[in-house]
C-alpha cells in the first residue's frame, strides 16, 4: 500500500479512509466503532467532505485531485450509497482506467437493473438510470460495482462526441473486450446508431488517444485508410509507425510530450528519434508528425496535412514492404484483407458526431 499522507484528521479516520481507497461509508465506520454523528461533526469542521449519502472523503485530499480523479472518487462514493447500482458511462470509464477526452460530467451516473417500479432519478450527488443490464456486464473493481469495460464504452458512444467515444472504444478493443456485443444489447436505446458506428470503427491496434485522434482525422477527411502500428524495414521488420499508407510510401507519427518531459535522458531520446526518422526516410517513407493539441483541437489542419502528404506521394504499383503488428506476437506477414485501399474512403459519420448529449 502507498504511504499515507500527513493529515489533520484523527488517526483512526485517516486509517479507514486509507483502507477505503479515499472513501469511508457509514457501514464501514460502524464496523470499526465510528458513529455517524462523529463523521458529521468532522464534516462540519471542514475535515471531511460528504460525496454521497453516508459516504465521506478527506477535505484535504479533494483539492489535490484533477477533475477526472475527483469524478472517479465521486462516482465510487455514489455507487456505495446506491443499493445494487453500477457505475456506468464516463463514471465507469474513468474507474476502469480507460482514456478520456474533454471534461467529465458534473455528476456521476449509475445504472440499476431494470424493474417495473424504477425509472431515471436525480439526486444532489448523481443520476440513477435503469436499464436491462446483463449479468455478464456487472463487475466489481476497487470495492465498487461498475459495468463492464465494453458496456462502459458502449454507453459513452451513445451520446459523446465520436472522437472521444472512439478513444475509449479503441482502448477497450485493445484489451480484447467485445464492444459490438454490448451495443447489440442496446438495439432500442437512443443514440444506438452512433454507438454502432463507433463499435464498427474501433481499432485494437491504435495504442494511444493521440493515435486514435489521428486515425479519426483520416476517417473524417475521407482519406485513404492507414494501417495502424505497421512494421517496416529493409529486409526484416525494424520499426513500427503509428500509421502507414503502404501504396503511398507515407506514414503518420503521433508525438507524445511524455516521451521528452522531465526526463534526465531527454537528449538521448531525442537523438534516438532523429536516428529512427532518418532510417525511416532512407526506406523511402515520407512522414507527417502531429501532437495531441493538433489532433484534438485543430482537426481540419491535421486533415489538410494528411491530404497534402498523400497528394505529394501518389499511390505506387509497388507498395513499401511492411508487416502487420499482432499484439503479443509481433510482426507477421499481412494477409490480403490486411491491405488498405490506396484510394479515398468515403465514410458517413453519425448525425451530430461532433456534439455531446450528456
Amino acid at each position: 500500500m502507498a504511504r499515507r499522507p500527513r493529515t489533520r484528521l484523527p488517526g483512526d479516520i485517516s486509517t479507514l479512509l486509507w483502507r477505503g481507497d479515499g472513501l469511508l461509508d457509514l457501514p464501514t465506520a460502524r464496523t470499526f466503532g465510528v458513529s455517524p454523528d462523529r463523521l458529521r461533526r468532522l464534516a462540519r469542521s471542514g475535515l471531511l467532505v460528504r460525496l454521497a449519502e453516508g459516504v465521506y472523503a478527506s477535505a484535504e485530499t479533494m483539492p489535490l485531485l484533477d477533475e477526472w480523479e475527483r469524478h472517479a472518487l465521486m462516482a465510487r462514493a455514489f455507487v456505495l450509497s446506491c443499493h445494487d447500482a453500477y457505475a456506468t458511462g464516463w463514471s465507469a470509464v474513468i474507474n476502469w482506467g480507460l482514456p478520456t477526452l474533454g471534461r467529465p460530467p458534473e455528476l456521476p451516473i449509475v445504472m440499476r437493473p431494470k424493474l417495473a417500479s424504477r425509472g431515471t432519478t436525480f439526486s444532489t450527488y448523481g443520476r440513477i438510470v435503469t436499464a436491462a443490464l446483463p449479468p455478464h456486464h456487472r463487475w466489481q473493481r476497487r470495492g465498487i460495482r461498475l459495468v463492464s469495460q465494453a458496456w462502459a464504452a458502449a454507453t459513452v458512444a451513445l451520446n459523446a462526441p465520436v472522437a472521444a467515444a472512439l478513444i475509449v472504444a479503441d482502448a477497450v478493443a485493445r484489451r480484447e473486450h467485445d464492444l459490438a456485443e454490448a451495443v447489440r444489447q442496446m438495439s432500442r436505446w437512443p443514440g444506438v446508431t452512433r454507438a454502432r458506428w463507433v463499435a464498427e470503427h474501433a481499432d485494437p491496434l491504435a495504442e494511444s488517444p493521440v493515435e486514435t485522434l489521428g486515425r479519426f482525422a483520416i476517417i473524417a477527411g475521407g482519406l485513404p485508410r492507414a494501417v495502424s502500428n505497421a512494421w517496416v524495414g529493409m529486409e526484416r521488420p525494424e520499426f513500427r509507425v503509428d500509421g502507414l499508407w503502404p501504396y503511398h510510401h507515407a506514414a503518420h507519427e503521433a508525438d507524445g510530450s511524455c516521451k521528452y518531459n522531465n526526463r534526465p535522458d531527454a537528449a538521448k531520446v531525442v537523438a534516438q528519434e532523429k536516428e529512427r526518422e532518418w532510417r525511416l526516410r532512407r526506406l523511402g517513407l515520407d512522414i507527417v508528425r502531429y501532437d495531441f493539441a493538433l489532433a484534438a483541437y485543430r482537426r481540419a489542419d491535421l486533415i489538410r496535412r494528411f491530404h497534402h502528404l498523400l497528394r505529394d506521394n501518389p499511390p505506387s504499383t509497388a507498395p513499401i514492404r511492411w508487416w502487420k503488428h499482432v499484439p503479443g506476437v509481433g510482426p507477421v506477414e499481412p494477409r490480403p484483407g490486411d491491405w488498405p485501399s490506396p484510394y479515398p474512403v468515403a465514410t458517413i459519420l453519425p448525425p451530430g458526431w461532433y456534439d455531446e448529449r450528456r
